[in-house]
């Protein structure tokens, strides 16, 4: 791996009738040196590219087998993304669709059991997830996430608006169940003085951005009721919301 200073090496045979292993190294320019070890050392680090190869010998120095490895530094930078944590609602079925990146491999486990192969995956249940990678190289990387439970559907934006000052505007965050969300706010006499409609919304990322004018002129001090509906498509899911925002000088 590129990030990894050295690779484990580890006889895979039954060293029961071993009484010796040696450890032999070969350079890309073909120089062959036998590697420092104990006797019956049956796992090394590579740590330089080249040709590894071990020997296992009986009591009486009689070959019993041998085997070599070719070791490259892999140049595949690419890693799998995931975010740290997940909002999923398992009653609804609703949650996103992970996708890590193209590899030639997945193993999707929740806690310790294999749950999945596929290139990309939808969590279903609460708790502690792992992803193992393979990349074309059969290098294999791992990260993991967690997932908690969101089965509401959610807004949130400020009570109290300041016309004309860019740092208290208005604006909406919705949580990733809200597809699409529909405001309106009025007058004192019910005129809309503010509509916003948004029907691809994306999850933590504000919308409906206003600065507090109406026709040119910002919107007198006072209490403003408004009208929120929002929606989730997948499940059909639907919430409307009444109140007021205070307008301030």
């Amino acid at each position: 791996m590129p990030d990894q200073p050295d690779a484990a090496l580890k006889v895979d045979a039954d060293l029961s009738e071993v009484s010796s292993i040696e450890w032999w190294y070969t350079d890309i320019n073909n120089n062959r040196t036998r590697i420092p070890t104990e006797p019956n050392q049956d796992e090394i680090l590579a740590a330089k590219e080249g040709t590894y190869e071990v020997l296992i010998f009986n009591q009486f120095d009689c070959l019993l087998g041998r085997d070599q490895v070719l070791i490259l530094r892999s140049t595949d930078s690419v890693r799998p993304i995931v975010e740290e944590s997940y909002q999923i609602c398992p009653r609804y079925e609703i949650g996103p669709q992970i996708n890590p990146g193209n590899f030639a491999n997945y193993e999707w486990y929740f806690e310790t059991n294999l749950v999945s192969n596929s290139p990309t995956y939808k969590p279903n249940q609460l708790g502690q997830y792992k992803l193992v990678v393979f990349s074309t190289e059969g290098c294999a990387y791992e990260t993991s996430f967690f997932t908690e439970e969101e089965c509401e559907l959610r807004v949130v934006f400020p009570n109290a608006i300041q016309p004309g000052n860019p740092d208290k505007p208005f604006l909406i965050y919705t949580n990733y169940l809200i597809d699409e969300l529909e405001i309106w706010i009025f007058s004192k006499w019910g005129e809309v003085i503010f509509h916003c409609k948004q029907t691809s919304l994306i999850s933590e990322e504000s919308t409906c951005l206003w600065d507090g004018y109406f026709n040119g002129q910002k919107i007198p001090p006072g209490s403003y009721a408004y009208r929120m509906n929002f929606r989730n498509n997948e499940k059909n899911l639907t919430k409307e919301q009444l109140g007021s925002i205070l307008f301030i000088n």
